[in-house]
């Protein structure tokens, strides 16, 4: 279920009647200034005209050239022959170009408009959030490789030296969710250290067990480490058996260690496979929960798996927890080396390869009719915020009908369409001494 920012800004377009979208039936002038539709001819002069607003196109598709996704602003149109002139694209504009026509707002500008809806209309649209990455007194961040990938080749907390690390998704060379990292090329490693998770170096002086699953076709080839800045301590080595081993080291970290980093190595010939990465130490009662994209870091449900190993239902349904300021979750129960599900609803954005993204590919997580809502939202914003403030007091006065019946409209909308959050768990504790705390830190009664 997603929509691209592309269709969301042509469905845009339909909805305030500034919809025009076609393809060139002759090539335009080499310097980029002209091209022709005849499907244009039916249209007068002054359709495209600098007066009172500027008209832009955007180029939607090509056959070939460097012109996809310009935008330009068009001067004029020569209705007997079909022929726009514009600001100089890229390239000449070639036969069967795909353009769109942007007359009230530019392409731009409903882009805009879409990625402030997304914000704007929660909590009647908002992204669902399911994670099941968390392990109850894991030290590492992002242990299960599912997040935090800002390329397909770098994570945000796992750092490859020497060795190439990529995102795998291809079954079955994953234990836990649906991702984990393959680790070719030059003999190396790939590691977390306090560089990238400054909690690890609260390990000092405690003992600690890093352990990982690991698939390796080279035996005697690929190990864990532990290392505190002047002992470093190794598993034993996979098999190489082609499969998934459960590798695992404990070591005693130094009581003032100069750093602290948990490794996995593999020699030059091997191919490796590694998920679930877990150090479990000494107690630790909070987990960071500030990535997973619940508003305002507040879930609706927390529980503890029935296993430390697998995902099995039942889960345990866990009460006792507060969420700090600094993204932090404390727990009050849990045990340690099981796993979390933590369910809730966060902010919907438009993102591609799990990142923010203003690229037309980029698709937000909602389908029809929900994009409803997200369509309304962004035409208050065009009305509101760049056509009231830029017109004269009678045109203010036509846009504030408008604007009146959009305003209506999105009320409608989100009655009809607003999705349903899922049902917030009561948390145990009380303030003041009557009363509950609710999912959200709401004193009930």
């Amino acid at each position: 279920m997603s929509t691209t920012l592309a269709t969301a800004r042509q469905e845009l377009s339909r909805q305030i009647a500034d919809y025009w979208a076609s393809t060139t039936t002759t090539a335009g002038n080499a310097g980029g200034t002209t091209y022709i539709d005849t499907a244009l001819m039916a249209k007068a002069n002054d359709w495209i005209s600098d007066d009172p607003q500027e008209i832009y196109d955007l180029i939607t598709s090509v056959s070939s050239g460097s012109n996809l996704d310009n935008e330009r602003k068009l001067y004029a149109l020569d209705s007997t022959t079909g022929t726009i002139t514009s600001l100089a694209h890229t390239g000449q504009v070639l036969v069967s170009t795909g353009y769109e026509i942007h007359r009230l707002f530019s392409a731009s500008e409903k882009r805009r408009a879409l990625i402030h809806a997304c914000k704007a209309g929660f909590p009647y649209i908002f992204k669902q959030v399911r994670d099941t990455s968390l392990t109850v007194g894991n030290w590492l961040r992002n242990g299960d490789l599912e997040s935090n990938w800002l390329t397909t080749a770098t994570n945000s907390y796992w750092v490859a030296a020497t060795s190439t690390l990529a995102q795998y998704t291809t079954a079955p060379y994953f234990t836990r969710g649906a991702t984990s990292m393959r680790i070719t090329g030059s003999a190396g490693s790939v590691y977390q250290s306090n560089t990238e998770n400054v909690d690890l170096m609260n390990l000092a002086g405690n003992s600690a067990t890093f352990e990982a699953d690991v698939w390796s076709n080279v035996a005697s080839d690929t190990r864990l480490s532990i290392y505190d800045g002047t002992t470093t301590t190794y598993s034993s080595y996979h098999s190489g058996g082609s499969s998934f081993e459960r590798l695992s080291v404990t070591a005693t970290i130094a009581d003032s260690p100069a750093s602290v980093k948990f490794s996995i190595h593999r020699g030059a010939s091997s191919t490796v496979y590694a998920d679930d990465f877990r150090v479990i130490g000494p107690s630790r009662d909070k987990l960071y929960i500030g990535d997973l994209g619940l508003a305002l870091n507040y879930p609706h449900e927390i529980r503890q798996s029935a296993d430390s190993s697998i995902d099995d239902e039942p889960w345990q349904l866990i009460r006792e927890y507060e969420i700090g300021s600094d993204g932090y979750l404390y727990l009050g129960e849990g045990s340690d080396d099981y796993r979390l599900r933590i369910c809730g609803i966060g902010y919907l954005d438009f993102l591609a390869s799990g990142v923010s993204s203003t690229a037309w590919t980029a698709t937000v997580d909602i389908d029809s009719p929900q994009t409803e809502i997200l369509i309304v939202e962004a035409v208050m914003y065009l009305y509101i915020q760049m056509v009231t403030p830029n017109y004269t007091s009678g045109d203010r006065d036509s846009f504030a009908e408008i604007l009146q019946y959009w305003e209506a409209e999105l009320d409608s909308r989100r009655q009809k369409f607003g999705m349903k959050a899922p049902p917030a768990t009561v948390k145990w504790g009380s303030i003041g001494g009557t009363g509950y705390k609710s999912a959200y830190g709401r004193t009930q009664y």
